[in-house]
């Protein structure tokens, strides 16, 4: 991190922003790292849409105020329903309910970006059937993060292969529907995530495969997303650099990261 070059740890100066750090202790609680998906999942269907619209749209800032906007209120009610518990991302209870929870949350989040007015324009199939591949990448990622990594050996990991292999299957199936969609978004996106699924179940050695698993995939789809839409870099990178700036200072780590301890 450049700000540990600036701030080193001995100085006085981080040991000021260390006690004042302390202070945002209760905005993590909200857990702001589940924005991450919120937003990529939101701004999936807005990408969807504008594809929809024009086959070619790159790098459209047009949205950019009402879809800022839309995230802010989306992050606020999200938050609230994170916060009362009735809602996670990763827990290890993997069941039908779970699953059809992030379905139906997936779903809401996907179709605001997509606009629910344009319902009223007859979109209603074309969204439905834009969403699915959509979906399968989303659990794809939600089923890696639910395997318990405290639970899996430095190396000759078992735990968890069965989800992977799910996973894989369910970015390669979201290549071909995205393919047959035309939908170079989440077709690419898919594409370049099964890899790190193919690689943690063919060589089992280590840890780290099934953590890059975790890492990468949430990665590559917000770029892929941020293609269409480069207004979403801006909550991204705030929200990334700033959580690092946070753990920096308060607990002198580097969080979140995608760096792998394990090598």
């Amino acid at each position: 991190m450049i700000i540990a070059r600036i701030v080193p740890p001995k100085s006085a100066a981080y040991k000021a922003l260390s006690t004042y750090s302390k202070k945002l202790d209760g905005l993590m609680k909200l857990k702001p790292l589940s924005w991450f998906a919120v937003w990529i999942m939101m701004t999936s269907g807005t990408s969807a849409q504008q594809s929809n619209l024009d086959r070619f749209t790159y790098w459209d800032m047009s949205l950019a105020g009402v879809g800022l906007i839309t995230l802010l209120i989306i992050t606020i009610v999200m938050t609230f329903i994170i916060g009362k518990e009735k809602f996670s991302f990763a827990g290890n209870d993997l069941n039908p309910t779970f699953v059809l929870n992030h379905t139906i949350v997936g779903l809401i989040l996907f179709m605001t970006g997509w606009g629910w007015l344009s319902w009223l324009n007859g979109d209603l199939f074309v969204s439905l059937k834009s969403f699915f591949p959509y979906l399968l990448t989303y659990l794809s990622v939600l089923f890696v993060y639910q395997i318990d990594l405290d639970s899996i050996p430095e190396k000759g990991y078992t735990p968890g292969k069965g989800l992977i292999a799910l996973s894989l299957m369910m970015v390669l199936v979201s290549v071909f529907i995205g393919i047959a969609f035309d939908d170079p978004v989440v077709s690419t996106a898919a594409a370049v995530i099964a890899p790190f699924y193919l690689i943690a179940i063919v060589f089992p050695e280590h840890k780290r495969h099934i953590e890059r698993a975790r890492i990468y995939p949430v990665f590559i789809a917000a770029m892929f997303v941020s293609v269409r839409l480069p207004w979403l870099l801006i909550p991204l990178g705030i929200l990334f650099f700033g959580l690092r700036t946070y753990h920096y200072f308060r607990y002198n780590i580097v969080f979140p990261t995608f760096a792998v301890d394990h090598d």
